[in-house]
């Protein structure tokens, strides 16, 4: 049988693309039922300011600001990503989370300074994630 490379190449491209993408988009499936299962009350995209939520996420990114005076984490739930942040001064849980932690965050959201959604010391859990069984 006779292979040409060109067209190898070219179901490489296509065929690894599209199973990539269905396993991104199954991934992303997987943590939106994981974090109803968890208890969320709602998904990050259909928070709405100003109202009490209970959220449920993997910490993206954790942030110190000494000059504003707050620790900043970014949640993600596969839906969207919001902002939650505690005092500096403050003895927060926060302090012990690192990206890729699984969180419930209970608290109300406001627009932050930057136009995104923020949950101002909402009450941390730490939770089993997604894909630890």
């Amino acid at each position: 049988m006779t292979v040409y490379p060109a067209l190898l190449c070219k179901l490489r491209r296509t065929h690894l693309r599209a199973r990539a993408a269905d396993v991104e988009r199954c991934d992303l499936a997987v943590v939106q039922l994981w974090a109803i299962s968890a208890g969320a009350s709602v998904w990050l995209i259909d928070l709405e300011p100003y109202e009490h939520a209970r959220v449920v996420g993997v910490v993206k990114r954790l942030r110190v600001d000494p000059a504003g005076g707050y620790i900043e984490a970014t949640v993600d739930d596969g839906t969207g990503e919001a902002a939650a942040r505690w005092p500096i001064w403050r003895s927060a849980p926060v302090l012990a989370t690192v990206p890729g932690t699984a969180v419930a965050l209970d608290g109300v959201a406001e627009v932050g300074d930057d136009g995104r959604l923020t949950l101002q010391e909402p009450e941390l859990q730490t939770i089993p994630g997604p894909t630890s069984g």
